[in-house]
């Protein structure tokens, strides 16, 4: 019985920790974090940010995404995955999520060169830019037909409320 117990109390602990680590977070994964794992930048209105890949060989811009501000990019490579064993041999897969995200496919992919000949180079854009209005936000009410009845000029009844301890 106490054998039960004790494998029980793992198993949940373990369920625990598994869905409260996020594998796509900047800095990596604070569990499984490695060389070769994923990799996530976030692009916010303070810091909007453009990643390129470019291949130091030749030094030509492989890849460049210029993430949209709310936005995370997402970038793992897989070794052994291009389709030439000596030009490109490993495949990138990326995907745009919204900043937060925690777990999701990544479903782009191209060949890459390998580690040794390639570079990531990160810049932040030099402008300020606003994210695009969420679709569940609430809506302003700052023109004339949005406002109450008591705002016209022909008036209205005044929503009253009685609170009960000072507040609403």
């Amino acid at each position: 019985m106490r054998n039960l117990s004790i494998i029980a109390s793992t198993l949940v602990l373990s369920v625990i920790a598994i869905s409260g680590c996020k594998m796509y977070s900047p800095g990596g994964n604070a569990f499984l974090n490695s060389p070769d794992s994923a990799a996530t930048w976030e692009s916010t209105e303070e810091f909007p940010k453009t990643i390129t890949l470019i291949d130091t060989r030749s030094g030509e811009k492989i890849f460049v995404m210029e993430i949209p501000v709310g936005k995370q990019l997402v970038i793992d490579f897989e070794p052994d995955g291009g389709n030439n064993a000596v030009e490109t041999p490993d495949l990138m897969r990326w995907e745009i999520f919204d900043v937060g995200t925690g777990w999701g496919a990544l479903n782009n992919a191209m060949t890459v060169p390998n580690r040794w000949s390639r570079r990531l180079d990160i810049v932040i854009r030099p402008s300020s830019e606003y994210a695009p209005q969420s679709e569940d936000q609430a809506m302003r009410v700052d023109t004339v037909e949005d406002q109450p009845d008591w705002w016209s000029p022909e008036g209205g009844e005044i929503d009253v409320y009685d609170p009960v301890d000072g507040y609403e």
